[in-house]
């Protein structure tokens, strides 16, 4: 509750400093070496400056854990200026330039005054930025006005930052926001690198630089810059006519004037006012202004000097502005020394050379108080706001308070502003220097708010170089009425601080924090104490308990009229507070006697102090089932798969504090669970209550019913944690499931009788509201097995205390009724039943589920496997998510083992049939199924497949189950479109759903969802090319590469060309309805119904998607083929207008109908298309392989006769460019093809005459052979064309031609040509021989 002095950094190295600021003092400067020194602290606390005559150390401030205290360390030290005594320092932290509030000092100016009149300015590490004299006197202080104060949480007011250098005679203003903008400037070239920073010179005119003499006044030792005095009218009047007298002439408005306090002698305290804006200047100073401008603008040899000397004289010469001294406070023998402004520039303080210390009000000259004794003092004020904050700022209060530090008498005391008294007395040395700092950041470019909170306002500096600040609570200032709980909120916080401090003796901490609340007065502290002793993680429960039970007597004793608001809250806390930590060490003292048994301690916690007759009767038949839901739920155990159970539970300590949190303890005599409690809180505080009772082997569950019914927490949070407890305890195999329900059992029964009979037990056609929300606890579990046992019980339960009612009523025991099994058809017992059956289904789903799918043979895992986020399948998530969540969950968990499409149906048809049907299959069947019997016997997956289908047997039909997989496989996809793995996945899950509707509809939604937009910016994009682009272009339109756009549009033509063919078959079967099982009421709609509903596929419209398809297909597949805008040319107007458009719009499609130029077109592509297919053929040991370009050669002739195109001209094409390339017996093959014989001979004829031509040139009897031929033979062959033809002999010519004059009739004109060809062979032939 009282001041301190606390240490709040530390200098290193002090002898090092002294060294070098005293480099030939023997003494080093003595014990007072700080106060013979010049000394600047950066309000940030980030640089301190020291410096002596001509030395200067420059001191940063660096982190030291092992203090948790800032320790400054020589950044510089030496000489900075040779010839020049240094008399003043001042260190400027520059603001970061940012517009945001959240504001911090960039780096920090250095500026140095000399005895010579320079003020010069340096970085951290004293690099020279600029210079300059603005007075030819010694500097005598240096001083600044920042735009914010360095407190901006407590004043709010902005000022001009502004730049004060005091001379002997004047004072030099200078304007803040140009002269950070220089330095920044200067600053920027040094970090350019700039071995020199170039002389910027200073813009000084009369708005930015004022100089101000002192008037009046024989010596001025100190000045205080209060600024701007706005005076009211009286007070203007007033002045003029006390100044000049009754006939005085003076100006309607008040002039704005510049408050300057002067501390000196004769006056001793002077009040000089400059008025703003400065005085006009007379005719003759315009001339000197005008005759130097005119002088300057001459060159220096003319006029015989420099320019920049001439102005640095003009500078240092200029004359001052003298203000005028209206009054002071006069006292011939006194001289002051020193003179401080407060924060809010109201009061100033002032020392003397008699040892006195005044406190004026600095705008009415009036002395306040006077503090005597105190010779040699320097003073410092500071300012501590009120510990309650105000919702507005501005009504904040403020307390100021005087700091005075006595070398003489070795102490420091402190005064109330206000009150002016006394309030605490420092012992400190005598060698300490006392430093108050009344400016924060400086540099902003524009006006702005500011949040930072400077570190040092107000430094004591040891000579062994601590630094220490002073920390006064503000309840100092107020009258002792008021200083109450100003008081208790000092206590409260020294106990926090006593608490944050930590490893502290039990013994202690008791004895501290009782006697702070004994302490404490007010009772809203009191209150407020409490609350932080509650969420103290350190806190221990016999503190609580002390605390509580001194609070709770406290207010016993009080009459209820006495008792306000907060004693009426901490009264009801106490008492929560206190029943709660008694039930805390209750639980704790069974966890020791847990420890004890376990340790082999004789301690009897099985002692039956009255056991509950709950016994299970369930049957063997439930309890086996449950047994082997356990079982399976802990299966993949050994096999390293993930455990049932939640990984966060086990994170970390829960502490007492984290206990008491749990609990809103704010109602009186109630307890109850706080609304929005994490999951892993709820779970530690549930497990710390229920688990010893769960877990363990007791019959002790009286006293703890006991000390339940103590503790009030409410019967519904007790058992919402028990059943939270329960359904989120891990799993294992080890467990006594039986036992350990029977224990959940009583511990149920106990807390069900707690509650009202008539909450519970209701009318048998009535639903009990408490049972209903203990119902919606298990539905929303996320673990339904759990939840499951914990719903048999509850429903036993119900039955029981029902069935216990109805005997009360009629006055029968329940040992006369003698009764086992007790059951009674109602709404409640409805309602439990379907709950049940629901979590049985649910649980058997969540537990497969749960573990990660695997085979034994890998054979069956051909697709890719996914990775999908972990769901809690709890039963409210299945209900809330429809129909469709089962098939869809169990989809996810197969793409994860990238099961085989066909395995799912095989093994649907083996659930189906019986051994005798799988055995007179087809072989081909048989073949297929992989021995799919065996399988399913062996593989685990197929197991719980078919276990799961017990249990849901509609959702998880294969034609669901593969329409969910094809859609996560193309979801996939759409997540990485390089991966075509998935996308083929998809296609192959989707050919393989047997139901042809749902695969028809599944088709629909997968174009339209995936493909379409992709295909069309592919389509888009080849017929503005013409053929298929560079990367880069493809890359930029459809997020695929040249290569990947090739295997995407082959994909897109094998699903249109597939989903053809499902919609003709869909035409021949019947459409049938999807059944879903009945725990459905409502929900989203289903994948396989949205599939079923995609009716009426329009197969011309399809028909006509899949020839763009095609022959996009082939223009990205023979790279080599180029047709511009193949999209617009190939296909009619009305046609392009329908691509991309849904599929089930009912619409005509002619795309049969062509003009003339179409037809060309598409003929002339077909046949680029053969002749670049042709290129595919290949000859490897005289064997021909053209099984790409007949596979090429069959979709072109589709496409022909879907266009009309005569397709007897594509035959005859293909066959004369198998014979231009050699490939004779693929050629003859296709020669009964033919129809059109007539127009095929002369083609033949051309080949057989390119050979014929080729051979005889090629031959070395060049002229032998020429005279074998005819001369209407010699001109034919040089009439063709030289395009290439592959070289053949003389029997494949006249084979040739042989087939021509076949084709040829005797009235052609080629027919005559032939025959003498085949006699040129034959002669030839002789002529070899």
């Amino acid at each position: 509750m009282s001041c301190q002095i606390k240490t709040a950094a530390t200098i290193a190295d002090i002898p090092t400093i002294r060294r070098c600021l005293f480099p030939v003092d023997d003494l080093r400067g003595s014990d007072s070496w700080l106060q013979l020194c010049e000394i600047s602290v950066s309000p940030t606390g980030e640089t301190i400056a020291i410096a002596n005559e001509k030395k200067l150390v420059v001191l940063t401030a660096k982190w030291d854990s092992s203090t948790s205290l800032n320790r400054f360390e020589i950044l510089y030290s030496g000489c900075i200026e040779n010839e020049d005594l240094i008399t003043a320092v001042l260190c400027l932290p520059i603001v970061i330039q940012s517009p945001s509030s959240q504001v911090g000092p960039e780096w920090t100016c250095i500026a140095v005054g000399f005895e010579s009149g320079f003020v010069r300015f340096y970085t951290e590490d004293c690099k020279f930025l600029m210079g300059e004299q603005f007075h030819n006197e010694s500097v005598c202080n240096l001083k600044c006005q920042s735009q914010h104060s360095p407190r901006p949480d407590i004043n709010f007011e902005v000022k001009l930052e502004e730049f004060y250098i005091q001379y002997s005679s004047n004072v030099c203003n200078i304007n803040g926001s140009q002269l950070f903008t220089i330095l920044r400037n200067c600053r920027s070239q040094l970090l350019r690198g700039a071995s020199k920073v170039e002389y910027t010179e200073l813009a000084l005119t009369a708005t930015n630089f004022k100089k101000w003499g002192f008037s009046d006044q024989f010596q001025v030792n100190d000045i205080a810059m209060v600024g701007l005095d706005l005076s009211n009218t009286f007070d203007h009047l007033l002045t003029a006519s006390t100044c000049g007298g009754f006939d005085t002439r003076y100006r309607a408005m008040a002039p704005h004037n510049n408050l300057v306090v002067a501390a000196g002698s004769k006056p001793f305290v002077a009040f000089h006012y400059a008025l703003e804006g400065g005085n006009q200047p007379v005719l003759t100073d315009v001339a000197k202004a005008v005759a130097s401008k005119l002088k300057s603008a001459l060159p220096g040899w003319l006029t015989g000097h420099k320019a920049s000397a001439e102005k640095q004289m003009t500078l240092a010469l200029q004359p001052a502005e003298p203000m005028g001294c209206r009054f002071g406070v006069c006292d011939l023998r006194r001289t002051a020394i020193s003179i401080i402004l407060s924060q809010d520039r109201h009061l100033a303080a002032v020392t003397d050379v008699l040892g006195r210390v005044m406190l004026i009000d600095s705008h009415r000259g009036v002395v306040l108080r006077m503090f005597k004794g105190y010779r040699d003092a320097q003073c410092a004020f500071v300012q501590v706001p009120d510990e309650k904050r105000s919702k507005h700022r501005a009504n904040t209060r403020i307390a100021t308070f005087l700091v005075v530090y006595s070398p003489k008498k070795g102490t420091l005391e402190i005064f109330s502003v206000q009150q002016g008294s006394k309030i605490a007395t420092f012992t400190a040395s005598k060698f300490s220097t006392l430093l108050y700092i009344n400016y924060g950041l400086v540099g902003f470019t524009v006006t702005s708010k500011s949040k930072y909170v400077c570190s040092f306002t107000c430094v004591l500096i040891d000579s062994d170089g601590q630094l220490k600040e002073i920390v006064i609570p503000f309840h100092f200032a107020l009258t002792e009425k008021n200083s109450k709980r100003a008081r208790d909120l000092h206590l409260y916080k020294r106990l926090k601080q006593y608490i944050k401090m930590g490893d502290h003796a039990l013994e202690d901490f008791i004895a501290e924090t009782l006697n702070t609340c004994i302490e404490i007065k007010t009772s809203e502290v009191q209150l407020q104490c409490l609350q932080m002793l509650m969420s103290c993680k350190e806190i221990h429960p016999d503190i609580i308990l002390k605390c509580t039970k001194y609070f709770i007597e406290k207010y016993e004793l009080l009459d209820a009229e006495e008792i306000n608001v907060d004693g009426k809250a901490l009264k009801g806390l106490s008492e929560n507070l206190n029943t709660l930590t008694n039930f805390y060490a209750f639980l704790m003292s069974n966890l020791n006697e847990n420890l004890d048994a376990e340790n082999g301690n004789d301690v009897d916690i099985n002692k039956n102090s009255g056991e509950l007759d709950t016994k299970l009767n369930f049957g063997d038949k439930v309890i086996n089932n449950l047994q082997k839901l356990l079982d399976l739920s802990t299966l993949n155990d050994n096999k390293k798969s993930p455990e049932l159970k939640v990984s966060f539970f086990e994170s970390k300590e829960f502490n007492f504090s984290e206990f008491l949190l749990g609990f809103d303890l704010s109602k009186d005599e109630t307890i109850s669970l706080k609304l929005n409690l994490e999951a892993a809180e709820l779970f530690k505080v549930s497990e710390i209550i229920f688990q010893r009772y769960v877990l363990s082997d007791r019959n002790d569950f009286e006293q703890f019913e006991n000390e339940m019914q103590k503790c009030r927490v409410l019967i519904k949070d007790l058992f919402k944690m028990l059943l939270y407890y329960w359904v989120n305890r891990p799993l294992s195999t080890n467990i006594n499931l039986e036992k350990e329900m029977q224990n959940l059992s009583q511990l149920l029964h106990m807390l069900a009788k707690a509650e009202p009979t008539n909450n519970i037990a209701v009318e048998y056609n009535q639903i009990s509201p408490f049972w209903t929300e203990i119902r919606e606890i298990l539905a929303d579990s996320a673990r339904p097995f759990p939840a499951l046992t914990a719903a048999l019980i509850c429903r036993c339960i119900a039955q029981r205390i029902e069935h216990e009612k109805e005997l009360q009523q009629s006055s029968t025991s329940i040992e006369e009724e003698n009764m086992e099994i007790w059951e009674k058809l109602s709404q409640e017992n409805c309602e439990w039943m379907l709950l049940i059956g629901k979590l049985e289904d649910v649980s058997l789903l969540n537990i497969i589920l749960s573990n990660k799918p695997y085979f034994i043979d890998s054979k069956y895992c051909t697709l890719p496997q996914l990775k999908h986020n972990s769901v809690d399948i709890s039963l409210k998530y299945v209900l809330e998510k429809g129909k469709g969540t089962v098939s869809e969950l169990v989809a996810q968990w197969l793409t994860t083992a990238g099961v085989e499409p066909e395995s799912i149906v095989l093994n649907e048809m083996l659930q189906q049939n019986d051994e005798q049907v799988v055995s007179n299959a087809s072989g081909s069947e048989l073949a297929q199924g992989n021995n799919i019997e065996n399988k399913e016997e062996t593989e685990p997956l197929f197991e719980h497949l078919n276990t799961i289908k017990k249990q849901f047997p509609y959702s998880l039909n294969p034609s669901l189950l593969l329409a969910n997989m094809c859609w996560e496989y193309a979801l996939a996809w759409q997540k990485q479109l390089p991966e075509f793995t998935y996308l083929d996945a998809a296609i192959k899950c989707l050919n393989s759903i047997p139901q042809a509707h749902v695969k028809q509809g599944l088709y629909n939604l997968v174009w339209n969802t995936h493909l379409k937009i992709i295909f069309e910016s592919a389509c888009k994009l080849i017929n503005k090319v013409g053929k298929l682009p560079k990367e880069r272009l493809c890359k930029q339109d459809t997020g695929l590469t040249d290569f990947q756009i090739a295997l995407f549009i082959s994909t897109c033509t094998t699903f249109l060309d597939d989903f053809l063919e499902v919609v003709q078959q869909s035409y021949n079967s019947e459409k049938i309805r999807i059944s879903y099982e009945g725990i459905w009421d409502n929900g989203g709609q289903p994948l396989a119904e949205l599939a079923l509903q995609q009716n009426h596929i329009n197969y011309d419209l399809l028909h006509a998607h899949y020839q763009l398809s095609l022959t996009i297909q082939m223009i990205v597949t023979f790279t080599g083929v180029k047709h511009t805008k193949p999209v617009t040319t190939l296909y009619d107007s009305s046609v392009i207008s329908l691509f991309f458009t849904d599929l089930q719009q009912k619409t005509q499609t002619n795309w049969h109908r062509s003009d003339t130029k179409m037809h060309a077109s598409r003929t002339q592509f077909l046949l680029k298309i053969i002749t670049a297919s042709i290129e595919t053929v290949s000859t490897t040991d005289n064997k021909i392989y053209a099984t790409n370009h007949v596979k090429w050669m069959s979709k072109c002739l589709s496409l022909a006769r879907v266009w009309n195109l005569d397709v007897d001209l594509l035959k005859r094409f293909q066959i004369l460019q198998l014979l231009s390339n050699g490939f004779d017996s693929i050629a003859e093959e296709l020669l009964p093809s033919i129809t059109e014989l007539n127009k095929f001979g002369p083609d033949l004829l051309v080949i057989a005459g390119k050979r014929l031509y080729q051979y005889i040139s090629s031959s070395s009897d060049l002229g032998e052979k020429i005279a074998a031929l005819t001369p209407s033979l010699t001109k034919y062959l040089d009439s063709l064309n030289g395009e290439w033809c592959a070289p053949s002999s003389l029997e494949s010519i006249l084979n040739i031609g042989t087939h021509c004059i076949r084709c040829l009739e005797e009235n052609q004109v080629e027919y005559k040509l032939a025959c003498q060809l085949l006699e040129a062979c034959s002669t030839l032939q002789d002529i070899q021989r």
